[in-house]
């Protein structure tokens, strides 16, 4: 085979094209594109049962597991040809139950990365991953840090792998004087501090969402933002469905995708949190000890109707309600939760306790003590596991500069980032598609992870790297089978996960002695006039582990519509007081740093906060994340989410923010996505239609006729269909100027409405995707045909036809075709060759395209019924679909009778969105019941 350089067209040198795209129809060439496309060393168990997803004879799909911060997600990864292309939420899993987030999605893309680190480094200098094991073996660290290992010091990730805890284990035997601490940026300890204060033990609250006719979130956004949210999700969505449907009550800061949804929301500071919980408890448990529980603060009137509504609802709904803190809050304000749930009769019936899932619970060092006892004192050896302290720690603990005091210091990172530069020894970390290990979900059910593909450049996982310094040879699939055998297993591999090793359920019983002494650690009121500085997880970026990916950086923020950017967000009231709005920089200053950062006005914001998303500002070597942004952490001094006494400056500059808001703007939808007021009809309006089509082909009229509903009951705005639809469909990325030219080229976007003051306003989310028209006015004005109509139902685009005058651009009234500016997908890219679907075509530069509701997916499941015989085709799901963790899409054929759509297509709530034109869409909302919501007027 010649040598596989790519030439002017993408194909290899010396190659002529008719060549490479044999080899490329064949995979022969695969493996020569990329040199690290191999399959892993030990054999991988393929997924049990064939999910929603069509499968072909060169697809097969792998259980595995991701962790964020320790917390396992069981998804499930299709693979072609050796090569992971699409990643879904695992069925079977009980974190995920088949749904997934945006961040599962976009994952894929981080495995393609090119620039992860790819070897090796001490100092400047490339070398090896023997060398390294030479540096850190049990021998040489004794030689270095004694005997018992009193200069050797441990800074892990957060985890919560079994093999990892069985290493750690042998680690301290064999170094009993080593330190050992945990470090996540956005790991919090509220909730494990507060139970083991009340109930002695270390415990997190579970909840039974099914079971819940009402639930009070204090700052929780555990539909999109916890780490158990897809399940969480999945059950609130079987409750919501029945009627009478679950209620809703939130009190938070920033409007979320769980406050999106609720009946009654309370924009509120997050330190005012635990004020609000302290009052609902002494006004339901009055009869109790919890009278005495701390004094209630001067609360403003709209804060206290909100505390008398939620507080009678939650007496008429003893035992079968949830009070649910947000992970950010402190100790108190779990405590407050967890009192309010036991004096409502919830726990053992939508309630309960487990152990946490996390190495040692919670009794190792965390966070700014964890950081203090890895560093300080006399160390000789320093081995990092976690993701990127030197970015992630507040500025007051200078690890950079504390590094350059150990003589070695060795950090497994998957980038070249902040730490990898002030670190001794870099060393590539392993993927989790590329590794081997487990994991426990959030209820503790332990999730097993196998890789999909031999590591790309050398990594290794933090479950190898400790078995180094202990002197262990095994890798991979045999480290695994010696430390957790039952993980091991063929049955365990395919499923995913170990039925039944959830942690079993606990009902203690709160010591309100306790709980008196919590409450007296409950801070003095703040000033009304002071500003308090909050900061968030990004929800596209997280804690800056993700800033690398395109995807991610590119998706709408849920609350601000904000791309490629972090900003500081602040309520309309304030933005008002100080005169500056969005796009205005300001200068932010707290007793740890000062930085500047333009402001976002933000509807529903609570007044009083500026929100500003950790994950920016990033220093590293990678060219994506890359001087987007500013570094929230510069302002912190502690780990704390909230830092008191920020002051604020204008500093006369604008800055143009990358928001998607006032993108594809269509005015006129408000009767079709919240419905009629109560008892009222749905509007009835006359059909202005845009022109009369042909008559259809007799023909076609027994063949499928595709459908699609989405419930706007149900959506929470997550963003995870977007993703999916991305990842699906080979949708490229146009970075942040050409989002700044609306040229972004998402097939699926969520639009957000606003209803009442901006300052509290009801907010309402619909994903808005070609409507695949029976009427199409985007089919004739075509002047070469390339946008048509299929005898199914679907509203076609012939790529190769499109001469990109983008008359159907101008004359589709939803706005959903993109143009395809530039060249976004670049041929010579083989990386990205390697990650694409190959089942869908990879588009050129001029022309348009759109959502095909997944045409491939339908067109392989007709031949499988052809060559099958099947008098239909059968079920097909769609990417977007196959997402959403709520169930709130429905695809399928009216022609039928078996297919869910047949009833949701015809239900009373159904909407078609712009309906007076006589478009006929193929999609339906069914439409938001907001009958019960409160009166913002």
């Amino acid at each position: 085979m010649p040598p596989l350089a790519p030439d002017g067209d993408g194909a290899p040198a010396g190659v002529t094209r008719r060549e490479f795209t044999t080899w490329l129809g064949t995979g022969a060439a695969l493996a020569g594109l990329s040199g690290c496309v191999r399959e892993p060393s030990e054999a991988i168990l393929p997924y049990v049962h064939s999910p929603g997803s069509p499968i072909t004879a060169a697809n097969f799909h792998y259980a595995t597991s991701m962790a964020i911060d320790g917390a396992a997600t069981g998804l499930l990864v299709t693979s072609r040809d050796g090569r992971p292309i699409k990643i879904d939420g695992n069925p079977e899993h009980p974190a995920t139950l088949g749904g997934s987030g945006a961040q599962h999605q976009a994952s894929l893309l981080q495995l393609y990365d090119p620039d992860r680190a790819r070897y090796c480094v001490r100092g400047n200098r490339r070398t090896g991953w023997d060398a390294l094991a030479a540096a850190c073996n049990p021998a040489a660290l004794h030689v270095r840090t004694g005997a018992r290992g009193a200069g050797l010091s441990l800074l892990l990730e957060q985890s919560s792998s079994p093999l990892e805890a069985a290493l750690l284990a042998r680690f301290r035997q064999e170094f009993p004087d080593a330190r050992v601490g945990v470090f996540a940026p956005l790991a919090t300890h509220g909730a494990i501090d507060a139970s083991t204060a009340l109930f002695g033990a270390p415990l997190i609250p579970q909840y039974d969402f099914t079971a819940a006719d009402l639930i009070v979130s204090l700052d929780a956004d555990f539909l999109a933002g916890d780490p158990f949210s897809l399940r969480h999700a999945h059950d609130w969505a079987i409750r919501r469905r029945r009627q009478p449907a679950s209620i809703l009550h939130v009190a938070e800061t920033i409007p979320s995708p769980t406050g999106t949804m609720a009946i009654n929301r309370l924009a509120v500071a997050p330190d005012e949190i635990t004020s609000v919980a302290t009052a609902l408890l002494a006004t339901i448990a009055a009869a109790t000890p919890a009278e005495r529980v701390g004094e209630s603060r001067a609360l403003p009137p709209r804060t206290t109707a909100w505390i008398d509504s939620v507080a009678a609802a939650l007496r008429a709904h003893r035992g079968r309600s949830i009070v649910i803190a947000g992970p950010r809050q402190p100790p108190l304000a779990h405590g407050m939760a967890a009192a309010l749930n036991e004096s409502l009769g919830n726990v053992g019936s939508t309630v309960w306790y487990t152990p946490s899932p996390f190495i040692d619970n919670y009794t190792l060092p965390r966070g700014d003590d964890a950081l203090a006892h890895a560093v300080d004192g006399d160390i000789d050896t320093l081995i990092i596991t976690a993701a990127n302290p030197c970015y992630g720690a507040p500025p007051a603990h200078n690890l950079s500069r504390r590094f350059s005091a150990i003589r070695t210091t060795i950090y497994l990172g998957d980038y070249r980032d902040e730490t990898a530069a002030a670190a001794t020894w870099h060393a590539p970390a392993a993927h989790y598609l590329e590794s081997w290990g487990d994991g426990r979900a959030w209820d503790g059910t332990v999730s097993t992870v196998q890789p999909l593909i031999a590591p790309m450049y050398d990594g290794r996982t933090a479950a190898e790297l400790l078995a180094l310094l202990i002197g262990e040879s095994a890798t991979g699939r045999a480290l695994l089978a010696r430390y957790h055998p039952d993980a091991a297993r063929n049955d365990v591999l395919q499923l995913g996960f170990i039925p039944g090793s959830a942690f079993e359920r606990r009902m203690p019983r709160v010591a309100h002695r306790a709980l008196l002494a919590m409450a007296e650690t409950l801070a003095p009121a703040r000033s009304s006039s002071s500003l308090l500085l909050s900061i968030t997880p990004s929800a596209a970026v997280y804690d800056g582990r993700f800033a690398g990916n395109a995807w991610l950086q590119e998706l709408p923020d849920p609350a601000t519509r904000l791309t490629w950017d972090n900003a500081a967000l602040i309520a309309p009231a304030l933005s008002t007081r100080i005169g500056i709005g969005s796009g205005d920089v300001i200068t932010l200053r707290t007793s740890a740093g000062v930085i500047d950062a333009p402001a976002l006005v933000v509807p529903g914001h609570a007044d009083g906060v500026i929100s500003l998303a950790l994950g920016y500002g990033r220093n590293g070597t990678g060219l994506v994340e890359r001087g987007i942004g500013c570094n929230a952490t510069l302002l912190r001094s502690n780990a704390s989410s909230f830092v008191e006494h920020l002051t604020l400056t204008r500093t006369g500059r604008h800055q143009d923010l990358a928001t998607t808001q006032q993108h594809w703007s269509i005015e006129g939808r408000r009767d079709e996505i919240i419905g009629p007021p109560a008892g009222a009809p749905p509007p009835e309006r006359p059909a202005l239609p845009l022109y009369q089509s042909p008559a259809p082909d007799p023909a076609g009229l027994g063949r499928d006729q595709w459908a699609m509903t989405i419930d706007l009951d149900l959506c929470t705005g997550c963003s995870a269909c977007v993703v999916a639809c991305q990842s699906e469909n080979n949708i490229p990325v146009v970075g942040r100027a050409g989002v700044l030219r609306h040229r972004e080229m998402h097939w699926i976007r969520i639009d957000r409405y606003l209803d009442g003051s901006l300052d509290d306003p009801a907010i309402t989310v619909q994903p808005m995707l070609c409507q695949q028209c029976e009427d199409a006015p985007c089919e004739y004005v075509c002047p070469v045909t390339a946008t048509m109509h299929s005898d199914d139902g679907l509203n076609e685009m012939v790529y190769n036809r499109c001469v990109g005058t983008r008359f159907c651009s101008n004359n589709c009234p939803y706005k959903v075709r993109r143009f395809n500016w530039l060249a976004y997908n670049d041929p010579n890219d083989e990386l990205a060759k390697l990650r694409r679907n190959p089942d869908v075509t990879v588009r050129a530069r001029g022309v348009m395209e759109k959502c095909t509701f997944c045409v491939q997916r339908i067109r392989h499941a007709q031949r499988e019924a052809e060559l099958a015989g099947a008098p239909r085709t059968g079920a097909v799901v769609t990417a977007c679909q196959q997402a959403c963790p709520v169930g709130a899409i429905v695809f399928g054929s009216l022609t039928d009778p078996s297919s869910p759509i047949v009833a949701s297509f015809n239900d009373p709530r159904g909407r078609s969105s712009l309906g007076e034109l006589g478009t006929r869409p193929r999609v339906r909302y069914l439409a938001r019941d907001r009958r019960d919501e409160v009166d913002r007027s």
